[in-house]
């Protein structure tokens, strides 16, 4: 979205009726994902900030007005999402954790809650929420057997082998200790991808939760906003 330098997190892509104060507010990307996170019953979040996006804290807050607590980790590497992922690593132990990107909006809403679900029945290690997608280049594509069970992970493909793409995630503290073991991978730049995969491959319990019906946008992409300005007027997207 370049030359553009405010923060993609919080661009105003819709707007809600607040009833008690009689007024129209904006609703910025990240909100999206912690409202999903809110519905299921997630309400300890840490957001990862670099030096550049300040303002994101400053929007935040502690997170009172979202319903949430929110602490911030600070991660100014630059060396992919794999990378500010692992900055969460030392506050891990003993818990689920639920990954959502705040350049994200994905529905349905209940998402999470779905995903929670498919960890209890299947004692898995790590869910994926599946998404279809015309354009899985651009993602993480995935591969799944009729079980739900995840039989592939691939990062950007040139030739996509499906349509499906990941775009939330929650896994356990199994998950954590293998992750861990990819330190210096990360370091080096290796995608969560590459990571869901090596998980797969090692024999880690790593399901899918599908979302036919459901949609998955990339803030960070122009294309993907609500409205794209073409020639004099506006053309929406569904």
């Amino acid at each position: 979205m370049l030359p553009l330098r405010y923060p993609k997190e919080l661009l105003p892509i819709s707007y809600c009726f607040l009833p008690k104060e009689n007024s129209i507010r904006p609703k910025l990307s990240i909100e999206f994902s912690l409202e999903n996170f809110k519905i299921a019953g997630i309400t300890k979040c840490f957001v990862v900030v670099p030096d550049w996006k300040p303002e994101i804290m400053r929007y935040l807050g502690d997170g009172i007005d979202f319903g949430m607590t929110i602490a911030y980790l600070h991660n100014s590497r630059v060396q992919g999402l794999a990378d500010a992922i692992f900055t969460m690593e030392p506050w891990s132990e003993d818990v689920i954790t639920a990954l959502a990107l705040p350049d994200t909006q994905f529905y349905p809403s209940d998402a999470f809650s779905l995903l929670l679900a498919k960890m209890n029945k299947k004692n898995a290690d790590v869910v994926l929420g599946i998404f279809p997608t015309e354009e899985p280049q651009h993602f993480g594509t995935v591969e799944i057997n009729d079980e739900g069970m995840i039989l592939g992970v691939e990062d950007k493909p040139l030739n996509p082998k499906s349509n499906n793409i990941w775009g939330i995630a929650v896994w356990n503290t199994i998950f954590w200790k293998f992750f861990k073991s990819y330190k210096k991978s990360v370091a080096d730049g290796v995608s969560i991808s590459e990571i869901f995969q090596g998980a797969v491959a090692e024999g880690l319990r790593v399901f899918g939760e599908s979302f036919e019906q459901g949609v998955y946008y990339d803030i960070g992409r122009i294309d993907h906003l609500p409205f794209v300005l073409k020639g004099q007027g506006f053309a929406q997207h569904a």
